[in-house]
């Protein structure tokens, strides 16, 4: 089978491909998240509109792995809420409130403000990729351990390092205590948990051997 044959065979594959490919795009651009980079105003009615960044993910067919695509989209601001750098979530605009072409989608909420990003999970707030109130200890900790007996003066070297020791060796045991109590009141909810499943099925026997 020579060339011409196989892009002939291979053709009505490629179409449906790229026409599956063509659908999920659309759906995928019905509400994003993004973050803002411009902020304007269009028409004589100075309509505020923002810019937003997003993060599409392409899923290539042949290697089956998904590739980060990064688009740009103009949003209206109806609420004049988003702020440059803020983490917005936008959602399709209907093609009769457009005030421009570029214009396709509205500000559906602010998610996150610019410098205070918070876990939805454990409603914490989150600094270069690490929790605020680790970052808060770990400075507790460096200044408490560390510095403070630096500091002292009238000290040796080694005395001050030997404070220091001892000062992590009783954070440590105070963490691991804590841990294993942590640990002990959740095998002990597990235990209750399972004595009372245990009864209720042993109830529910019960009742079906007197109905």
């Amino acid at each position: 089978m020579n060339f011409a044959a196989q892009l002939l065979k291979m053709e009505p594959v490629l179409c449906t491909t790229s026409r599956c490919k063509t659908e999920l795009s659309k759906n995928t651009l019905d509400m994003l998240l993004g973050k803002v980079l411009k902020h304007t105003h269009i028409g004589n009615d100075k309509i505020p509109c923002v810019q937003v960044r997003c993060r599409l993910n392409d899923f290539d067919e042949y290697i089956k792995k998904y590739f980060a695509r990064p688009i740009d989209l103009w949003a209206l601001d109806p609420k004049n809420t988003a702020g440059l750098g803020d983490t917005i979530l936008i959602k399709k605009c209907d093609v009769n409130k457009r005030p421009a072409k570029l214009v396709t989608h509205i500000v559906d909420r602010v998610m996150f403000k610019y410098g205070n990003i918070i876990d939805p999970i454990t409603k914490k707030r989150v600094i270069k990729e690490k929790y605020e109130d680790d970052i808060n200890l770990k400075t507790k900790l460096v200044k408490e351990i560390i510095e403070e007996p630096s500091s002292y003066d009238v000290l040796l070297f080694e005395e001050k390092r030997n404070i220091q020791w001892r000062r992590l060796n009783t954070r440590k045991m105070a963490i691991s205590q804590r841990e294993l109590s942590k640990q002990g009141r959740l095998s002990t909810r597990r235990m209750i948990k399972n004595i009372s499943k245990e009864k209720e099925e042993a109830l529910n026997k019960d009742k079906e051997q007197d109905d």
